[in-house]
């Protein structure tokens, strides 16, 4: 059993600080609340990145859209003139007065197409018919005397294995002369098709040089609009445009820099995947969109051309372009309409007010705790002495007695009283009882095990529970008591006070029924000891 004091002490040092009710508050209310804040920024990013790619493949995809329709237009063109009257009069006689027309039909169709270079008719053999280049100025027809022989090129000897109505679209590259690239540099695509005479027979190629500056810009605006890094590449990997200029048709000068060479995990998800896609890196995401200007079913339907069920645009090994943006983790990030740092301030800002609510939760908590426990130490102890009171004291000594008498243990009771305590109050007073009573208090206390209780019974009366104590045991600590009493006077303003007790002592019976038969016997020792002269000790 606990002795009231050190029972008082534990409470006061058990008491919940502030510090404990702060962090019960505080832990779960940060994890719930961060846990919240943290949910939702990651699902605004992810919201917010889910919008730029989308946004980004649009935008490629549009890129891809219009590069088929103006190509359909280009293969539009170039059947308008392979099929036209001026040119089948010439197949069916080459004179020079149908030669001179067939150059001045190119030459006013080159001046009405600014985007058209050159055109030109080659033989069967490769050899210039005709050629009609744009200048800075007029068109200018260039005499038979420097028509060149062009057999040994690819885009020739791809069309002229073509049939009828079919069509070669060359890659795009950079126009050479001479066996030369053309400085300043020209970027070149070439329409070219087969063109037959009126008895069906090939009689050789026609081929348009299409410079698409009207392309190129167009793909540069919307590559303005794009949040990534944006690239167009060949269907080789080959920088077209968006890179640096010494990267920049690397194909064309042997180069063997290529996006594969960088990336080559990328570049062969996006060789092997369908026309577009999104592929995440630990770096960022890569975007990409591919462009078929050599699919005739992308090309569609070309108004007033009459081709054969059979005739197809060829795609030379599948050759495409392909648009590429490239968002960086950080790119992302920036984009997020919840920045890094507002994210921060928010932490941060959260962090202030849960510790503040948390505070005042907790000190208005441990107030409450505080005048709770109060309470209960006042509902339970004396208030002048800080022992267990009469109420606590009945509550605890029953049960002590009821486990003495189920596991038949010892178990005594002193009643212990102060002599002549009345005189005491009326020679120096109730401030100077006050005093011997605590004095006399911590006396009992220091006698005490940490298994006894000891209690104020009322006025100048205490009673000890001694468990596991036979009477004999009980009458030695009683007489150290009233040994330690006599001589440890009460010091006070008037001197040193000298104060004697007289203690009853008794044990549990087996026929007692309650602790109060123990502390009847106890309080009727009591009464022998003070008919007897008092200072002493008697047991029953």
């Amino acid at each position: 059993m606990i002795d009231p004091q050190t029972s008082f002490d534990n409470k006061l040092a058990n008491r919940p600080s502030l510090v404990i009710f702060f962090l019960k508050v505080f832990i779960p209310a940060s994890i719930a609340l961060y846990g919240t804040l943290f949910f939702i920024i990651q699902q605004t990013h992810s919201q917010d990145k889910q919008k730029t790619v989308s946004s980004e493949q649009s935008a490629l995809k549009s890129a891809g859209d219009f590069t088929s329709t103006l190509f359909r237009d280009k293969l539009s063109d170039l059947f308008v003139l392979s099929e036209g009257e001026i040119l089948r009069k010439y197949l069916q006689n080459d004179s020079l007065v149908n030669w001179i027309e067939l150059n001045r039909a190119f030459s006013l169709f080159v001046r009405r197409k600014p985007y058209y270079d050159q055109i030109r008719l080659l033989n069967t053999n490769g050899k210039e018919i005709t050629r009609v280049n744009r200048t800075t100025g007029d068109p200018e027809i260039v005499p038979k005397s420097e028509l060149q022989d062009k057999s040994d090129r690819y885009y020739f000897q791809s069309a002229i294995t073509l049939a009828q109505g079919e069509i070669y679209i060359s890659p795009l590259d950079l126009n050479m002369e001479q066996g030369k690239i053309e400085e300043p540099i020209v970027p070149t695509i070439r329409f070219a098709t087969p063109v037959y005479d009126g008895y069906g027979k090939k009689r050789g190629v026609l081929i348009i040089n299409y410079t698409p500056i009207e392309l190129l810009q167009k793909i540069k605006d919307i590559f303005k609009s794009l949040r990534g890094k944006v690239t167009m590449h060949n269907s080789d990997g080959y920088w077209l445009m968006g890179a640096e200029t010494e990267k920049l048709w690397g194909f064309m000068y042997s180069s063997k820099e290529t996006f594969e060479s960088e990336e080559p995990e990328v570049w062969s998800k996006i060789k092997y995947s369908h026309s577009n896609g999104v592929i995440p890196t630990s770096k960022g995401i890569y975007i990409f969109q591919r462009a078929y200007p050599l699919n005739r079913h992308t090309i569609g339907t070309i108004e007033n051309i009459q081709l054969g069920a059979d005739a197809s645009v060829r795609r030379n090994g599948d050759r495409y372009w392909v648009y590429i943006s490239y968002l960086s983790n950080e790119t992302i990030s920036q984009q997020s309409s919840i920045p890094v740092y507002m994210s921060t301030i928010l932490y941060i800002l959260l962090f202030i007010a849960i510790s503040l609510t948390s505070g005042l939760i907790a000190m208005n908590g441990v107030q409450k705790k505080t005048a709770s426990i109060k309470l209960l130490q006042e509902a339970n102890t004396d208030e002048l002495t800080g022992l267990y009171n009469r109420r606590e004291l009945n509550k605890i000594a029953e049960i002590e007695f009821k486990r003495a008498q189920r596991f038949n243990r010892d178990y005594s009771i002193l009643i212990i009283d102060l002599d002549n305590f009345k005189k005491v109050n009326d020679t120096y007073g109730h401030s100077i009882g006050d005093q011997i009573l605590q004095h006399n208090a911590n006396i009992f206390l220091d006698s005490t095990r940490s298994e006894d209780l000891l209690a104020r019974y009322g006025g100048e009366e205490f009673v000890m529970l001694l468990p596991e104590t036979d009477i004999e045991g009980a009458k030695l600590l009683a007489q150290r008591i009233c040994e330690d009493v006599r001589n440890k006077p009460v010091g006070s303003r008037y001197g040193n006070i000298s104060t004697t007790v007289s203690i009853g002592v008794s044990q549990i019976d087996q026929n007692d029924q309650s602790y109060t038969d123990i502390l009847e016997r106890s309080d009727i020792a009591l009464y022998m000891a003070k008919r007897t002269g008092k200072n002493r000790v008697e047991a029953i």
